[in-house]
């Protein structure tokens, strides 16, 4: 049985009540950012060692299980390792004769060659986890409601954040929907004798592909009656919107964006100090 919800968990929120999902969405989307920033400026082992610490005590906090997260990352992380092979073999850079351990041709497995591609794992694993803890800890009133009020600045000069802001949010909404409406049509092929889970992997992607088209179909129409929806609610993004609930930042989620900032400008500067 194709099961992709268990396997996919980008734009999904899960509620434990934790800390994190208490603390001002603003200061999560600061410390997103900072961390975003980090790991395009952190090069070095050490630097995403002390990275990790921040994250396993954010993780902890968070209070999402850790099994959860890798079973909907597993997925991804296998890509990625298919990625990653190609930078391996394929190795654009400098290597002394020293330097390889296997050479044949073209392809070739050498000690700089592993420790870009290492680097480049531990950046892209750690961008795709915050985002990803980000989706996990925020609900969508709230992440709309806070990147309504982080660039709100910039409707003084024309541009239509709420707008923007609106189709970012539903566009993240979509993809869970999505994934929800590609396992509910292939349970019904799977009943009518179109096994998903059988075969090799290009027969399954050949299968997964006949689903395509019925689930644009069933997306556009969602999007319909959203808009009907919105519509009918006369809805109307603008400057001078009201707001049920007006976010407030406790001392707690300051204290909480600047720990984060000073730990990333620790895993960047503490690499270039130390011998």
């Amino acid at each position: 049985m194709l099961e992709l919800q268990r396997n996919v968990i980008f734009g999904q929120f899960v509620d434990t009540g934790s800390v994190v999902h208490r603390m001002d969405p603003r200061m999560k989307l600061g410390a997103a950012f900072v961390l975003v920033v980090a790991s395009f400026l952190v090069d070095t082992f050490l630097g995403f060692a002390i990275l990790g610490f921040l994250l396993a005590a954010a993780q902890a906090a968070s209070r999402v299980p850790p099994g959860y997260l890798l079973r909907g990352s597993a997925l991804f992380l296998g890509f990625l390792l298919f990625i990653l092979a190609f930078q391996v073999l394929f190795y654009a850079g400098e290597v002394s004769e020293g330097g390889y351990l296997w050479r044949w041709g073209i392809l070739s497995v050498s000690v700089p060659g592993l420790e870009s591609a290492a680097i480049l794992g531990l950046r892209v694993i750690l961008l795709y986890y915050v985002t990803t803890m980000l989706m996990l800890t925020t609900s969508l009133v709230d992440l709309t409601a806070g990147l309504e009020q982080i660039f709100a600045p910039l409707q003084r000069l024309r541009v239509p954040v709420n707008e923007l802001v609106l189709v970012f949010v539903i566009a993240v909404k979509f993809v869970p929907i999505f994934i929800e409406e590609i396992e509910r049509l292939a349970r019904a092929r799977t009943a009518r004798g179109v096994p998903y889970d059988e075969g090799g992997a290009l027969a399954r992607a050949r299968r997964i592909g006949r689903l395509l088209v019925p689930i644009f179909i069933g997306g556009f129409a969602r999007a319909d009656v959203l808009t009907t929806a919105m519509q009918v609610r006369c809805y109307r993004g603008g400057r001078y919107r009201t707001r049920l609930r007006r976010l407030a930042a406790s001392p707690s989620d300051w204290a909480a964006l600047i720990t984060v900032t000073a730990w990333a400008a620790a895993a960047w500067w503490v690499p270039g100090v130390l011998p």
